[in-house]
């Protein structure tokens, strides 16, 4: 066993998300919240953090402020993205006997994330108490932690919907050959729902709302289209309370637009890959994976928007952080080693 490892250093398998951090060390040790946190501004002090801290946004008094420091998958606010890194592996560290050694990190980042933002991820962790750092793209990781055969010589495709990035790849014999990044993500399908119960209903609703609304549509989309569900918020005229019911086959109208907009970011890639592998990934299909992708409709609608078959993965939410787990594991084989997995 390696000194460190003997010593009680641990490793840490991280998703850094935009909407929520997830976090796996040993022996089942686990942090899973959103990346906020809310911060006293006249004490500086930590109020809350993760999801306390999410319940409390656009209801905290003035001296009160919530911080989400995470943007698009990469660091907004980087003292505020340390201290949230800081509660999170402090709570991996405590409850094990010998934890007085920094823990190791692995974590992903967006495979298009420039030097500086790859250094500020580096540094957040290392501020918050990590040994070491080392990154991956979240699309390889999202690819590992959902089987993707990549080490394949058939071409794969994985698109990754987050809350704030969605990340399009093909991979072949373990390399990434082609990557376009979107911002069309969770956060812009929770957008267009609002603005259509705005425009439709004149019904106002919050951002937090309407991603409650998002999600209650998106399961009842597992029924049928014609079930509805009721939305409660204020009329845009009156200003008093208002109540709807909204179908969910409503909510796939929504969605169609973004879907479409995904899709050309998967004719991208494909019009990036060599021909070989272009015809692999259209007879294969892609993956889907991402907390955006579980939205009821999408997997559909993006089928049909690239004329493909679409495979939504059982977990796709913890797919990044699975794929940091797998890759923990299988660092130390031949297989570990080769290009695929090499830091950025």
């Amino acid at each position: 066993m390696p000194l460190p490892q003997a010593l009680g250093a641990a490793h840490l398998a991280v998703d850094l998300g935009t909407s929520c951090t997830r976090m796996r060390g040993p022996k089942g040790a686990s942090f899973e919240g959103a990346s906020m946190l809310a911060v006293d501004i006249q004490a500086g002090k930590i109020v809350a953090v993760g999801d306390p801290a999410k319940a409390m946004a656009g209801r905290t008094p003035p001296a009160i402020e919530t911080v989400a420091p995470i943007r698009r998958g990469v660091i907004t606010d980087f003292d505020a993205a340390t201290r949230l890194l800081w509660h999170a592996i402090g709570r991996q560290r405590r409850g094990r006997l010998r934890s007085w050694l920094p823990p190791r990190v692995v974590a992903g980042v967006p495979a298009q994330a420039t030097e500086v933002q790859q250094r500020a991820v580096e540094e957040a962790f290392e501020f918050a108490g990590a040994r070491s750092v080392h990154l991956l793209p979240k699309v390889t990781l999202a690819a590992i932690g959902a089987g993707v055969p990549v080490w394949d010589a058939t071409g794969t495709m994985i698109v990754d919907i987050g809350a704030g990035t969605t990340e399009v790849a093909a991979f072949a014999f373990g390399n990434m050959v082609a990557a376009v990044s979107s911002t069309t993500a969770g956060d812009t399908f929770g957008e267009a729902l609002r603005v259509h119960l705005q425009g439709e209903y004149n019904l106002a609703l919050s951002a937090e709302a309407a991603e409650e609304v998002k999600i209650s549509l998106s399961r009842a989309a597992a029924s049928g289209r014609n079930t509805r569900v009721e939305v409660r918020g204020r009329d845009r005229i009156s200003d008093l309370p208002k109540s709807v019911t909204m179908s969910a086959g409503e909510l796939m109208q929504v969605v169609a637009p973004e879907a479409r907009r995904i899709a050309a970011s998967v004719a991208a890639v494909v019009g990036k890959c060599p021909p070989s592998v272009a015809d692999d990934i259209v007879g294969r299909g892609l993956v889907l994976t991402g907390g955006g992708a579980l939205l009821g409709g999408l997997a559909e609608h993006l089928g049909r928007a690239v004329g493909m078959a679409v495979h939504l993965v059982d977990s796709p939410q913890t797919s990044v952080v699975d794929g940091a787990v797998r890759w923990l594991a299988d660092a130390g084989t031949p297989s570990g080693r080769q290009p695929l997995l090499a830091p950025i």
